[in-house]
């Protein structure tokens, strides 16, 4: 901005502890405003700003940004010419980014306005798992010889609506094998160049590297930070990441899984079309075989049969787990053999 010759007026959106807003003043910005809904945390980045001797170089305003006016006696006087924020999740959507950024370039942001981060980019990468099936998959009990079978409606359930999130480096790689290379499935502009879509489809051809049931899609995403893309934050496993022998931990954005809405099994080659939607807040996925089937739900996929609602994921996973069963069958049967042979001794009489 300065190599424009124009004054630098900046707009931080979630301000949280007010560290980027701090940072754009401590690097000579003109003007300084941020916004931040949750009052406990606008109280907070107030006391952080003032301690910091910022005071009078940010404005902070209680509200989100969607609800800031623009001029003269208003929230902010004029609009911004770079925007600064941070509403991202681990789904990278979840928090609302699109609707966020969308608002912004509408209603808050100069037209040729700089925006940091300035691009996002999902990725996708199919498995197949044991392990990570059972998190989701009610699967049958199996003892001996005996076998119990969950119910049609739970067993055929696509699972639950939400993303399963966790460190994917910390999942042992000896627990699932990959069936396709990572994909860039969706492309996020935030500059305000391309609108962004609330809706969106992407449909990728993908060979299959192994054989096996398809389980799980592993998710991650990047932020292009400036304008140029030469500073890249990413959020790959380490198998993925760029720079693996780099790579910062980040606890709050982790990677994610998610189970696809058909149960599909494939061999090594096959060509199978890995579908990824997203609406405003969420994404789900499915996978097809040569053509893409109508059974990928246009909405959200919810569970229909109640028990990934009454189950968390670790609980399904001990439901599911084969060694656990088997230890606890072992245990009924020694209760059952010893009530058996309490109850067949003689009564003793007082």
């Amino acid at each position: 901005m300065r190599q424009r010759g124009q004054a630098v007026h900046v707009l931080d959106i979630g301000t949280g502890t007010g560290l980027l807003s701090m940072m754009a003043a401590k690097l000579g910005a003109d003007t300084v405003y941020a916004c931040e809904a949750f009052k406990p945390m606008a109280e907070c980045a107030s006391k952080i700003i003032a301690e910091n001797g910022f005071a009078d170089k940010i404005k902070l305003v209680p509200k989100r940004s969607t609800d800031l006016t623009v001029g003269q006696g208003k929230d902010l006087p004029r609009r911004a010419n770079i925007l600064v924020t941070e509403v991202f999740d681990t789904e990278l959507i979840g928090e609302g980014a699109i609707g966020t950024f969308t608002h912004a370039h509408k209603q808050l942001l100069e037209e040729d306005c700089i925006v940091i981060p300035s691009y996002a980019n999902l990725y996708v990468q199919v498995v197949t798992s044991d392990l990570v099936r059972r998190w989701n998959r009610v699967e049958d009990i199996v003892v001996n010889d005996s076998r119990v079978t969950a119910p049609d409606e739970i067993s055929s359930c696509g699972g639950a609506p939400s993303l399963h999130d966790l460190q994917l480096d910390q999942l042992p790689m000896d627990t699932f094998t990959v069936l396709t290379e990572p994909k860039r499935v969706f492309r996020f502009d935030f500059t305000g160049k391309t609108s962004l879509p609330f809706e969106n489809t992407s449909i990728l051809d993908c060979t299959m590297k192994n054989s096996g049931s398809v389980d799980a899609v592993f998710m991650w995403w990047d932020l292009e930070m400036d304008p140029d893309s030469e500073i890249i934050l990413s959020c790959a496993p380490r198998w993925a990441h760029p720079t693996p022998d780099n790579m910062q931990w980040r606890d709050h954005w982790m990677q994610a899984i998610y189970y696809p809405y058909s149960q599909l099994t494939v061999a090594k080659g096959d060509s199978v079309k890995v579908i990824s939607k997203h609406d405003e807040y969420s994404l789900w996925f499915d996978v097809a075989m040569d053509t893409v089937k109508d059974n990928c739900p246009e909405e959200h996929p919810i569970c229909r049969c109640g028990a990934h609602i009454s189950y968390g994921r670790a609980r399904m996973g001990m439901l599911n787990d084969p060694d656990r069963n088997k230890l606890y069958m072992e245990i009924l049967r020694k209760v059952f053999i010893y009530l058996l042979d309490v109850s067949t001794q003689p009564v003793t009489s007082l």
